[in-house]
């Protein structure tokens, strides 16, 4: 029995030093999928509809949601009118915009009410590094809030070779290392697809692809 019990207090010793050495050295981690990859429909209508679904639980209890949508072009315009027609479809209530996060003060982000969207530049929309717009004007609300980055892609991202060293995601890794990973996932070459991943319990991002490869794999 003294066996046993020393066996196992060596195995979680061991365990313990791999843990800490892990979380010291850096390791590549991965973002959790949310949706699998699917085909965009003719109207993109379902990219909002299957997003606002997947993330029911999160948009209810969520006082903000920063969205990494700025600049906006047209297609992400109209995207995120079918997110505004969504949610209020799901929740019987409309969504307070505050269309560009930058110029709002402090005051202006605490008084918007449940739920407050906020649009911003990509790289604000996001915990991947140090973000002052979040550390300086949504933290000290002690609200709750999640990121959710538009990341349009096309299929044939290329990886660098600063990528694959990089032991954490970063917003400049993000598209092409999650691309490259759900690659297979994409069978038909003639579509265009979405996924939304997870990182970091509360950044989402929502890869919407823009066009074919030119490679035509």
């Amino acid at each position: 029995m003294k066996k046993i019990f020393a066996i196992l207090g060596l195995v979680f010793v061991i365990i313990t030093v791999c843990m800490i050495y892990l979380v010291r050295k850096g390791v590549s981690l991965r973002s959790e999928p949310l949706i699998k990859p699917t085909v965009i429909s003719a109207d993109h209508r379902n990219i909002a509809s299957h997003t606002v679904l997947r993330l029911f639980p999160d948009l209810q209890t969520t006082h903000y949601v920063l969205w990494g949508v700025l600049p906006e072009a047209n297609d992400t315009q109209l995207l995120m009118t079918y997110f505004l027609e969504e949610y209020y479809k799901q929740f019987q209530t409309p969504a307070h915009i505050i269309q560009d996060g930058t110029k709002a003060t402090a005051e202006e982000i605490a008084k918007c009410e449940k739920p407050c969207w906020i649009k911003l530049p990509h790289n604000l929309a996001n915990t991947l590094t140090a973000n002052e717009f979040i550390s300086g004007k949504i933290e000290p609300t002690q609200k709750p809030y999640i990121t959710i980055t538009v990341m349009p892609f096309n299929g044939d991202e290329e990886v660098s070779d600063f990528c694959n060293q990089e032991q954490r995601l970063t917003l400049e890794c993000v598209t092409p290392v999650t691309v490259r990973e759900i690659h297979r996932k994409m069978k038909d070459p003639t579509q265009l697809y979405f996924f939304l991943r997870k990182y970091n319990e509360r950044d989402l991002f929502l890869f919407v692809q823009k066009e074919l490869p030119k490679n035509g794999q």
